[in-house]
């Protein structure tokens, strides 16, 4: 079986590929990365997703990834972000043709920036699976897991679902539950969403490999799409529920996600 797996290149890309391989153990398939580098103009116009898009992608892929690619030297290219291959977006003559040129059996998608296109989907055999940040269909759309916090959610949900030409709105193959956590950051919960959902990607793989195609459940009516907060809205959750993020927390994140040595890990931290 022939898998693309499209992802986003930052940290918790980085974990998401390390949680999937791990859970596919020895048995992998024939395999190629690709990653989004698309970029939103509104992470720009507050503090807190300036923050975000610095912890995500600033420190770990424009500082450290050049200062670790020896340390990742000998791993498997799935675990090395610098040979992933960047889709610029995912038009026909370009980002498209890039991916299904790779003729894949199965796509599996994880904090992957485009909206894949009708024709795209329908071109997959097995089709494409997505893990989703959020509870669906509550938590359709951007910054999922900051809107479960700042809602107050007692639990943040991840979802692995398949896509269809809607936006994360096709059948819910399976979910992750990850409790609150008050003396932890908005980021650990990240990182716990991800990983959970990358294994369960990684399960549906395993069937796709034995030839049963991902299907789930259809949602149900209603649900609400999320977008990036508001400077009010950021500023509420920065006031409260919890941090965007530790020194402990995120030094576990880069530890778990890159090849960090010990020093570079505490400095960013």
């Amino acid at each position: 079986m022939r898998l693309a797996l499209c992802i986003k290149r930052d940290i918790f890309g980085m974990l998401a590929a390390r949680a999937f391989l791990g859970a596919l153990g020895a048995d992998l398939p024939e395999m190629r990365v690709f990653c989004s580098v698309k970029t939103r103009p509104a992470e720009d116009d507050h503090p807190l997703p300036r923050l975000m898009k610095a912890l995500e992608r600033e420190v770990p892929i424009g500082t450290l990834l050049p200062a670790t690619a020896a340390e990742r030297a000998a791993l498997h290219p799935a675990l090395r972000p610098e040979t992933w291959e960047p889709l610029p977006d995912l038009s026909r003559d370009g980002g498209a043709r890039m991916l299904l040129d790779w003729q894949p059996d199965l796509v599996v998608s994880m904090r992957f920036s485009l909206i894949f296109p009708r024709r795209v989907i329908e071109a997959v055999p097995m089709g494409i699976v997505n893990v989703h940040p959020g509870a669906l269909p509550g938590y359709r759309g951007l910054f999922a897991p900051f809107w479960q916090v700042l809602n107050g959610e007692p639990r943040l949900v991840s979802t692995l679902h398949v896509v269809d030409p809607g936006i994360d709105t096709g059948e819910v193959i399976a979910a992750h539950e990850v409790a609150r956590h008050e003396g932890r950051s908005l980021m650990w919960h990240m990182g716990e969403l991800y990983r959970g959902g990358a294994r369960l990607a990684a399960a549906a793989t395993r069937r796709a490999g034995q030839g049963i195609r991902p299907v789930g459940t259809p949602q149900p009516q209603g649900g609400a799409y999320w977008r990036i907060p508001s400077a009010a809205e950021a500023d509420a959750f920065l006031r409260g529920p919890m941090p965007v993020v530790t020194a402990g927390d995120y030094a576990g994140l880069l530890q778990e996600a890159m090849a960090v040595p010990p020093g570079l890990r505490a400095a960013a931290a």
